[in-house]
């Protein structure tokens, strides 16, 4: 499949938005915060960086849905999941061992399969396991996508926005949802499946102007509906307006990815520094919490506190130069590549 310049662009700001919520989180959870300025900052760099994972789901659904190329099951899994197993299982050696150091657990053989298992070892890991989930499904997947007309897809899509996105609001608001057994359509698959659909079909002038005025409505409910209802609650930050499956989340990411397929916004060149983030953005989202940690540990010179306005850029800049430097050079090494594909 030709190279699409405008995923490339979509994969080098979902790594920046990655880095962005993870950096931002330390304000916006911090019980000292006050709901003034410095938190606000936090939660407008929070709530406009929030479709970043739901992009990444898309991106790999809107290639591998899209594929024809014939691959036996068994091929396809060894070839798919092998990128994703074998780093899954570096970068979890990798972080359980600095938290052994840092004696936030105590070391033992079972300890570490149990949290394996259970997706427990280090929080922004849990990507891997929904990916290698998807994968699994996708030959399955492609054989109901490849015989689909369009509104067989639609009408998928209006399960799983029925099912994880219309009854998690339901539920927030009025305390329950319709249990229906729809499991099938359900969490990331929904994503994937989304991003099949957007990168596959083309839609008129006046749709795509409606999905980005609803993505600049989805970041300031985000923006708003967090800053007011954590101001209910004993806890620093009302999560529910972050979450993935919020349709104020979902409409930012539905109106990133047609404006960057359909806009001029997608054709333009790639600067050097863009092609080098966009292929090392899978590296970044494995390396950036253990070099966040490293430096707010041993260097915290360069750490320094500064009104999360300007700190939280500076910071993710830093996180993503520095993460992007050891990806490169591990992808240097013949053996050691394999952690980082």
């Amino acid at each position: 499949m030709k190279r699409l310049v405008y995923l490339d662009w979509l994969r080098i700001i979902a790594a920046l938005a990655v880095v962005t919520i993870h950096v931002s989180a330390g304000v916006v959870t911090d019980d000292a915060q006050d709901y003034k300025s410095p938190w606000m900052a936090g939660n407008f760099y929070e709530s406009i960086s929030r479709w970043a994972v739901p992009m990444f789901a898309m991106i790999s659904g809107a290639l591998m849905l899209s594929s024809t190329r014939e691959i036996t099951i068994l091929s396809f899994l060894k070839k798919k999941l092998a990128k994703i197993l074998i780093p899954l299982f570096a970068w979890s050696v990798i972080y359980y061992a600095n938290e052994v150091r840092k004696d936030e657990i105590t070391f033992s053989v079972a300890d570490f399969i149990k949290r394996f298992a259970t997706d427990d070892i280090m929080y922004h890991l849990w990507f891997l396991y929904m990916i290698a989930g998807l994968y699994l499904i996708t030959p399955l997947l492609k054989i109901l996508i490849q015989h689909a007309k369009r509104k067989d897809v639609e009408y998928f899509l209006i399960l799983w926005l029925f099912e994880s996105v219309f009854s998690n609001w339901l539920e927030y608001f009025i305390g329950y949802r319709f249990e229906f057994e729809l499991f099938f359509v359900t969490h990331y698959i929904g994503y994937y499946v989304l991003g099949y659909y957007l990168f596959t079909f083309d839609f008129q002038t006046k749709w795509r102007i409606v999905m980005y005025i609803g993505g600049v409505a989805g970041f300031i409910t985000t923006f708003f509906m967090t800053y007011h209802e954590s101001l209910k609650i004993d806890e620093p930050l009302e999560q529910f307006w972050y979450d993935e499956h919020s349709p104020n989340v979902l409409l930012m990411a539905v109106a990133l990815f047609l404006l960057f397929k359909s806009t001029k916004i997608g054709t333009l060149k790639l600067p050097w520094i863009g092609t080098v983030i966009s292929h090392a953005s899978f590296g970044i989202y494995l390396i950036h919490i253990l070099v966040m940690q490293t430096l707010y540990e041993k260097f915290d010179f360069v750490w320094f506190d500064v009104h999360p306005l300007i700190g939280i850029p500076y910071k993710v800049v830093l996180v993503v130069t520095i993460s992007t430097m050891i990806v490169y050079g591990i992808k240097k090494v013949p053996v050691l590549c394999k952690i980082i594909p």
